[in-house]
């Protein structure tokens, strides 16, 4: 057995006797080279492989994919599965989500995975080839995006369902590993197009930290360690200090909820924790009762830490995350879920208050009421209105005033769903996703206070 088979065998050593290991194979070097070391490790009878063909490449290539993981496990004796998604139905997910394509390929790659575990048996463990070069990739990913202590840990070996073999291994010892064994791959087209982040962090950032801070494998790895260690801490002081006991019920739906003053006497951090530990677990609540796994519902993703900021500092009583809201009221913080069809064919969101909400993927920022005047209405970034105000799906009859003239929603000429914003005084203002297209020029005077509506994209 080689160095590079010991170390897959080692990494299912902690699996009970009798488990079926469910491999996800895409063709590629990482995921070959771990189909070809199970091969010499487990049984035929306890292997099982799964491809999907996400529908997102030219047929040629994709289909070719498929053909050559099929073709390998026939050799082999491995049981093989390939599921077909749709050509196009990832983008149009991508689009009514309002995530990227690589998330809305994961999600029904995810629940393809989860699915064929559930029908192979509850002790079915799925394996992800998944290197170390990977793990500091996503390192980087998370670092550029802010992440907090959760996000900047580690990825673990091991979590629920998934096992990742292959995860203290470089890419050069796969490739290494398949030129010994003669085993050819395939390699994605997309890997190259850095229009997606990970590729721009693999070919750009990558060489030169290579070149300038040689050891920055070691720092980055050092770093996702003591943040596992501080995520574990900060996540068991939340669940001790500030959630009650024992979920509350809210309509006979999941809910959390913790004393107000408990959740403000905490440090900031604890605070932020406390929420995206709130919000894993309500996600964790709806996929078991879907029978999934954590993290394949693009709807229920967490928010940015900037947006949980926003609340913890006090700024805004209410957040919207499109599928759950947190809110302070009554002396109390909960957290509830949401259920809203925020589907291309309608939806609408009701604001009676300040909070910030979210909009299929628009983030929507409603302070405390304040005059407007010195201040006039941008555009590009926000409008006045008064409370309560309607989001809705534009109707050829919606129309303001704008500059003078009468613009309606059928005149409109942008591509794309426009999105209306109606208060009392009718139309305030026309959206699509790069923000606010028009606005109107009379003021309503039904209020006082009128709060200066800001939108951004895509929180």
């Amino acid at each position: 057995m080689t160095e590079f088979e010991n170390t897959v065998s080692n990494a299912l050593k902690d699996c009970p006797a009798g488990t079926i290991f469910l491999a996800a194979v895409s063709g590629g070097a990482d995921s070959m080279a771990m189909l070809a070391a199970l091969s010499g490790i487990v049984c035929g009878e306890r292997l099982f492989c799964l491809h999907v063909e996400h529908g997102l490449r030219p047929a040629e290539e994709s289909c070719g994919d498929a053909e050559y993981v099929r073709n390998f496990c026939e050799k082999t004796g491995i049981d093989c599965r390939v599921v077909p998604i749709p050509s196009g139905k990832i983008e149009t997910f991508a689009h009514r989500k309002g995530i990227g394509i690589e998330a809305a390929a994961r999600h029904f790659r995810h629940r393809a995975l989860f699915r064929e575990a559930e029908r192979l048996g509850k002790n079915t463990r799925i394996l992800i080839a998944h290197t170390r070069d990977d793990m500091l990739e996503l390192a980087l990913m998370r670092v550029l995006r802010g992440a907090g202590p959760a996000g900047l840990s580690a990825m673990p070996v091991s979590r629920g369902r998934i096992l990742r073999p292959l995860l203290t291994v470089n890419r050069a010892d796969v490739i290494a590993y398949l030129i010994e064994r003669k085993i050819p791959w395939r390699e994605d087209a997309t890997n190259t197009d850095e229009k997606y982040l990970r590729n721009r962090i693999r070919h750009r950032l990558i060489p030169l930290l290579e070149e300038f801070f040689p050891d920055w494998k070691s720092g980055l790895t050092g770093m996702a360690k003591t943040q596992s260690l501080t995520a574990a801490f900060l996540a068991k002081e939340a669940r001790r200090i500030i959630w009650e006991p024992c979920p509350v019920s809210h309509s006979a739906k999941p809910a959390l909820a913790a004393c107000e003053e408990t959740f403000f006497d905490q440090p900031q951090i604890i605070r932020e924790e406390a929420l995206f530990q709130g919000i894993n677990l309500l996600k964790r609540t709806r996929n078991e009762t879907r029978g999934e796994e954590e993290n394949t519902h693009p709807s229920l993703q967490s928010p940015r830490r900037s947006v949980i900021r926003h609340f913890c500092k006090g700024s805004v009583t209410a957040i919207d995350l499109g599928t759950l809201r947190i809110r302070r009221k009554g002396g109390k913080i909960t957290l509830s879920p949401i259920h809203k069809d925020f589907s291309e064919s309608g939806f609408s969101l009701l604001i009676k208050e300040p909070g910030l909400y979210n909009l299929n993927s628009i983030s929507i920022d409603v302070p405390e009421g304040r005059s407007p005047d010195g201040f006039s209405p941008d555009g590009n970034n926000g409008f006045f209105a008064a409370l309560p105000l309607v989001f809705r799906r534009s109707f050829n009859d919606d129309f303001l005033v704008s500059n003078g003239r009468k613009i309606t929603r059928r005149g409109l000429t942008r591509s794309g769903r426009v999105i209306s914003a109606v208060d009392a005084s009718g139309t305030a203002a026309f959206l699509d996703r790069t923000g606010v297209l028009f606005v109107r020029d009379v003021l309503p005077e039904t209020c006082g206070m009128i709060p200066f509506i800001t939108v951004r994209n895509f929180i």
